[in-house]
C-alpha cells in the first residue's frame, strides 16, 4: 500500500491505474460525482465503467455525454459517495477525490488517498454494494433540467466548456425556444417588483413579451430581433407573469405575458450551447432560408427539426 498525500499524487496515481488498457483489462471508476473537466482525469475512457450519483449541481450531464461518446459505459447509483478507481491490471486508488477539476486540477481541493496493488480490492463486492443501473438518455436530460433549477452557488466550481450547436444537436440534453422580437417594449411594473423581491435586483436584465404558455420558469430562449436577426443572445426565464392591463406602457394585448430574466447570464445555469460570431452568422443565414414569417406565425416557440437542420447545415459549410 502507498499513501497518497496530495491531489497531485492522486492525479498521477489515478492516471497510472486507468491509462493504456490492454486487451482483457477491466477498469471501473466508482465515484460520487463526475464534475467539470473530468475527461482530463479519466484517461482512455473507451471500455471504462463509470458509476456515479446523478446529483444535480455535482455531476455534470454534458461531461457524462462526452465520456459516453468516447466509449465509456455509464451507470448510476443513488447516494454513492465512495471514490474508487480500479483496474484489474494496474491496481486501485481509494481516496477522497471525485472525478472533477475541483478535486484533481492544478488549483484543486486538498485531497488524499491510498494506492493498492492489483488483487488487493474485491471490486465485485463494491459493485454489488453500489447496485449500479445503466444510465439512459432520459437520465442525462433530466439531470440537465434539474441543473437549470439550481442556484448558481450550487454549481460546480470547475465549469465545463459548453457544447457548440452541433454537439448540442448530437446529445440533445436540453430544450430551448426562439425568443424573437421586433420592437422595443416596456418592462412591466410587476416585473421590477418580483425581481426585487425574489433576487434583490432593482432592474431585470432582460424580458420578452409573449402569449400564455410559450415560456415557463427555467426555460431557455434564443433571443434575437427580427427582421435582420440582430442582438442574438441567450435568454433565461427566471419567472413569467401576466401583464396588468392597467400598466399601459407595458401591456400588449397580442402578447399579454412577460417572461423575465432577472439575473445576468453569469449567474444563470449553463445555456444549451455556445452563441458566438460563427453561430450568429449561421443563424442569420438559416432564418433567411427558412423564412422569418414562418418563425413569426408559429404558436409554439420551439424550433422545428427543419430549422435545426438548416442551422447545422450552415455551420457545416
Amino acid at each position: 500500500m502507498k499513501v497518497l498525500y496530495s491531489s497531485n499524487e492522486l492525479h498521477d496515481a489515478i492516471a497510472t491505474v486507468l491509462s493504456d488498457p490492454k486487451p482483457g483489462d477491466r477498469r471501473i471508476a466508482l465515484v460520487a460525482y463526475v464534475g467539470g473537466r473530468a475527461e482530463a482525469f479519466l484517461p482512455d475512457p473507451a471500455g471504462l465503467d463509470i458509476v456515479c450519483w446523478l446529483k444535480s449541481g455535482s455531476t455534470d450531464p454534458l461531461t457524462l455525454a462526452r465520456l459516453r461518446e468516447r466509449g465509456a459505459k455509464l451507470f448510476k447509483s443513488d447516494l454513492l459517495h465512495m471514490k474508487v478507481y480500479w483496474s484489474s491490471r494496474n491496481g486501485c486508488v481509494i481516496c477522497s477525490a471525485n472525478a472533477s477539476g475541483s478535486a484533481l486540477g492544478s488549483a484543486s481541493q486538498k485531497e488524499a488517498g491510498v494506492y493498492l496493488p492489483a488483487g488487493s480490492v474485491n471490486i465485485d463486492r463494491l459493485w454489488s454494494y453500489a447496485k449500479p443501473a445503466k444510465i439512459k438518455e432520459g437520465d442525462l436530460r433530466l439531470l440537465n433540467r434539474q441543473a437549470d433549477r439550481e442556484p448558481s452557488s450550487f454549481r460546480s466550481s470547475a465549469p465545463v466548456d459548453n457544447a457548440d450547436f452541433l454537439e448540442w444537436k448530437k446529445f440533445r440534453l436540453s430544450e430551448w425556444s426562439l425568443g424573437w422580437w421586433y420592437e422595443d417594449a416596456e418592462l412591466a411594473r410587476k416585473s421590477k417588483a418580483v425581481a426585487k423581491e425574489r433576487f434583490g435586483i432593482k432592474k431585470p436584465v432582460d424580458f420578452l413579451n409573449l402569449r400564455k404558455g410559450q415560456l415557463r420558469s427555467y426555460d431557455w430562449a434564443l433571443s434575437f430581433r427580427l427582421p435582420h436577426v440582430t442582438d442574438v443572445n441567450w435568454f433565461y426565464t427566471d419567472f413569467v407573469h401576466p401583464i396588468d392591463s392597467a400598466d399601459k406602457l407595458a401591456f400588449d394585448s397580442d402578447n399579454p405575458f412577460q417572461a423575465v430574466q432577472a439575473r445576468p447570464l453569469r449567474d444563470c445555469p449553463r445555456p444549451p450551447f455556445k452563441v458566438d460570431r460563427r453561430f450568429r452568422s449561421a443563424l442569420r443565414r438559416a432564418i433567411a432560408s427558412y423564412g422569418p414569417e414562418r418563425i413569426e406565425n408559429k404558436k409554439s416557440l420551439r424550433p422545428t427539426e427543419e430549422f435545426i437542420d438548416l442551422i447545422a447545415q450552415e455551420l457545416s459549410i
